[in-house]
């Protein structure tokens, strides 16, 4: 019984969302050392080394090169595994990688140093030097400023998908920005943001009167000695030694060339291609002060204004961003850092100011936990500190593993949309326990404030207790807020008395009998969709046939345009998702088990033969709906809760995650289902509104829906789209 419209929301919600991490095992190659260390060094790197070495191979990354300085000179720098998969060329310190968001550093250079000569205040308005910029909000278009450009405070999460289509130029893309509604009130919380850096890079061409493209070479890369850095793929691909960008396939085992995707549009928040050498001299400049030769590129204001919390990523304050940079703590120490990601490629750099170290890595796979996982062996290794080391994947820094601790906080806990969660012991560990997503270890970082391991050090969870000291509740702090989850009491009695058989007969009867719906056997839907927090809007057609047959096709536009199509189809056994501006997709692995459960044209109908368990769990309220929340385990595939109104018996909400062939990351995502209308005799809901982190709100509204009519098979098949 399908009461959505199609698999198109899930598929948006997918979007823009996935952090792929690896883990095959791929042959080793390596250059010689360029840099021989200091003799004091040269055991803890060669440690470093194996480690290091140890982790790509584990994470399926095909190649990387690795640069550290201390004290101004660099200690170690070398390319390990290969550049070109398929041809098995190794890399070296000198071969590009695209370093993604790492370029937001540059950027937010070109900023200052336009600052100091005098050209722009970071408290100016973008309209003076932008006259077309724009925000959604007219209080945040009021008072908008450069500084909260660089800062990601300008209360918009990512509207990325515009900018991935490759359809807009860089004007135009900051226009879309101005048709997304916020999710935020200006400078309330930090909030990821590429346009704006986009924005800020247009504004230093126009004060400077020459592209943002052009003042970073000249500029900054010519004193710095980069003279193997690029500001696009394209340049890239003429240079001498480059490498090529992949995926990796968790499902498949295999490793994929992936295309190089051209983000000129966007360049001021991600374009640069540097190698280890070139990345070496840039930790230099930073370490030193920003000057180079003695001679400074930055003044003294504005290196200061660069490196220090610009906004806070979490409440407490532990994790803050500067002007390009995340700003944390490790052992005491300041650690100043960036990634980067963009497709086939990862990067990190990180540096600790105060004790003149840094390092910068470069990967030729698609997302990666390495840079994260290496950072404090690093640290720890070359500073000598006394620190366990971390597990890999750990991202939490000053986390004490004191299970005892943990171990007062185990139980069920009630969260404020009604989500429950569970505090338990797995294996060793104590985990908190999300349905649908990863355990997260708690390791204890003060008196009953915990990290969740692998998250990093933005989230956290503390206790909070009665007067008699007694765990009433804990509170997880992320950077989207915080939020409290209460410890359910044990001896509470069920608040209902009806049994999950006798609920999912209802919910049937509800939406127009079995006896109806089994008198369907095709659908055919037309919508529309508002992707409300991307200032894009999508229309398109889907197909179901029975038993399990899906096929959708979605064109998406904005500023009046059409900026991209997509076709995606599951055919009973296998399927794939095209858009114009990705590679196909082929469903394989937990993706694939969960679009066959997402396709099951009669759905809960079949619910004996397609679930382990089906559970009701709790009431919880959807809206002023009070609603059954049952938790659906499927024999194959990811679990998912679904909330059905105690009054009308019609599902309202459906929580799961999204999970992908090249991720270990599960991204959770909620559908409520309004306006139910009677089609053939059975209940179809025209609207529903899906949400994830990544993508915000989408609200798809069916404008047509017909039954019984006649779809060919071939249509659940391949589709080349324009």
């Amino acid at each position: 019984m399908k009461t959505s419209l199609s698999r198109s929301a899930l598929s948006l919600l997918l979007l823009l969302s996935i952090i792929a991490l690896s883990l095959p095992q791929i042959g080793y190659a390596q250059t010689a050392v360029a840099t021989t260390a200091p003799a004091d060094y040269a055991s803890q790197l060669k440690t470093i080394e194996g480690k290091v070495e140890a982790r790509r191979t584990e994470l399926g990354i095909p190649g990387m090169s690795l640069v550290i300085v201390k004290d101004d000179k660099i200690i170690f720098i070398k390319g390990l595994g290969y550049k070109d998969f398929e041809k098995k060329i190794v890399v070296t310190p000198d071969t590009q990688f695209a370093i993604g968001s790492a370029t937001k550093a540059f950027t937010a250079l070109s900023v200052l140093m336009s600052m100091d000569e005098g050209k722009l205040s970071l408290d100016d308005s973008p309209k003076k030097a932008l006259p077309y910029f724009k925000m959604y909000d007219s209080e945040t278009d009021k008072n908008i400023t450069i500084r909260d450009l660089l800062s990601h405070s300008s209360g918009l999460n990512r509207t990325d998908l515009a900018m991935i289509t490759g359809k807009l130029n860089r004007a135009e893309l900051i226009q879309v920005a101005a048709q997304a509604k916020p999710t935020a009130k200006l400078r309330e919380k930090f909030q990821y943001q590429n346009i704006m850096f986009a924005a800020a890079g247009e504004i230093v061409a126009n004060v400077q009167k020459m592209p943002w493209e052009k003042f970073v070479p000249e500029r900054i890369f010519a004193p710095l000695g980069m003279k193997n850095s690029t500001m696009s793929l394209g340049e890239m691909k003429k240079a001498k030694d480059f490498s090529f960008g992949y995926d990796y396939n968790f499902d498949t085992k295999v490793t994929e060339k992936r295309p190089f995707r051209d983000i000129d549009q966007v360049a001021p928040a991600g374009s640069i291609n540097s190698s280890a050498r070139d990345m070496g001299e840039w930790l230099r400049f930073v370490l030193n002060g920003g000057t180079v030769g003695g001679k400074r590129l930055v003044s003294e204001k504005g290196y200061e204004e660069w490196l220090k919390p610009q906004m806070k990523m979490n409440p407490s304050g532990t994790m803050n961003y500067g002007f390009g940079w995340f700003l944390r703590r490790w052992n005491g120490l300041g650690v100043v850092e960036h990634g980067g990601n963009i497709d086939g490629f990862n990067s990190l750099v990180a540096m600790i100011p105060e004790k003149k170290l840094g390092f910068v890595l470069l990967t030729n796979v698609t997302s990666s936990s390495m840079g994260n996982d290496i950072m404090p062996l690093i640290w720890s290794t070359l500073l000598g500190e006394q620190t366990e080391t971390p597990k890999p994947a750990v991202k939490t820094d000053e986390v004490k593993r004191t299970d005892g601790a943990a171990k007062e906080l185990i139980g069920k806990y009630n969260g404020p949309g009604g989500g429950a969660v569970e505090i338990k012991e797995t294996g060793s560990d104590v985990t908190f326990n999300i349905p649908g997503q990863q355990p997260y270890a708690l390791g204890e970082k003060a008196k009953d404030v915990f990290a969740l391991s692998p998250l990093p050090a933005s989230y956290s969870l503390k206790a909070k207790r009665d007067a008699a000291g007694k765990v009433v509740s804990v509170i997880v702090t992320q950077p989207e807020g915080d939020f409290e989850f209460k410890l359910a009491d044990a001896s509470a009695k069920p608040a209902f008395t009806t049994t999950s058989d006798e609920l999912i007969q209802k919910a049937i009867e509800a939406s127009g009998g079995e006896t109806n719906w089994r008198k369907l056997t095709t659908r055919v839907s037309t919508f529309d969709i508002d992707l409300e927090n991307q200032g894009v809007k999508a229309y398109g057609t889907s197909y179901a046939r029975s038993p399990g047959m899906t096929a959708t096709e979605t064109t998406m536009t904005a500023l009046g345009k059409t900026i991209a199509s997509g076709w995606e189809y599951f055919d009973g056994t296998g399927g794939e998702e095209f858009y114009t501006f990705s590679p196909a997709q082929k469903y394989t692995g937990k993706r694939l088990d969960d679009v066959k459960l997402s396709s099951a044209f009669y759905g809960i109908l079949d619910h004996k033969s397609m679930f382990k368990t089906v559970e009701i769990k709790r009431l919880a309220k959807v809206g002023d709906d009070e609603c059954y929340a049952v938790e659906f385990t499927p024999n194959k595939g990811s679990a998912y809760t679904e909330f059905y109104s105690t009054k009308t018996f019609l599902l309202r909400k459906r929580e799961g995650v999204i999970t992908s062939s090249t991720s270990e990351q599960k991204i959770p995502y909620t559908i409520t289902f309004d306006d139910y209308r009677v089609v053939d005799n059975v209940q179809v809901a025209f609207k529903t509104t899906a949400y994830n982190i990544g993508n915000g709100t989408i609200v798809t509204t069916l404008k047509t829906v017909k039954h019984n009519e006649t779809i060919d098979e071939k249509l659940f098949a391949p589709k080349k789209v324009k």
